[in-house]
């Protein structure tokens, strides 16, 4: 039950960051298009946090990156076993593991700053907020 319920977390994540950098590549206010968002029915409860800490990018982790990574293999493991495709997913494990190869410990949200920079958009900050 657990990697079907983060399938749809780390899934939903990556669909976000797509949306939020197809917003801001086609010139939408990045603080005005998070705040639309999460004002809207479409944005799970759970991406609805991301969202806030996305506004400043804060990634520190409160699910890291490393046990979305390690969920999305198990995912895609069980998957091939039982002959699913899964290509939605495998495109968020791609980006989460390109991520991860960071090596900085931060919350599985940190796909939409990979985006970000993968579009050539510039985050205020590219390393995650320490306290």
């Amino acid at each position: 039950m657990k990697l079907v319920v983060n399938t749809v977390l780390g899934v939903g994540m990556q669909a976000v960051a797509e949306a939020v950098v197809l917003g801001e590549k086609i010139g939408l206010d990045r603080e005005r298009l998070l705040q639309v968002l999460a004002q809207t029915a479409v944005i799970a409860p759970a991406h609805l946090g991301k969202l806030a800490s996305a506004m400043v990018h804060d990634y520190r982790p409160q699910f890291p990156l490393r046990l979305m990574n390690k969920d999305f293999a198990l995912i895609l493991k069980a998957a091939a076993n039982e002959h699913v495709s899964m290509p939605a997913t495998e495109a968020a494990f791609y980006v989460n593991s390109e991520e991860l190869a960071g090596e900085v410990d931060e919350d599985f949200s940190a796909v939409l700053r990979r985006m970000e920079e993968a579009a050539g958009i510039a985050a205020i900050s590219s390393h995650p907020i320490t306290t």
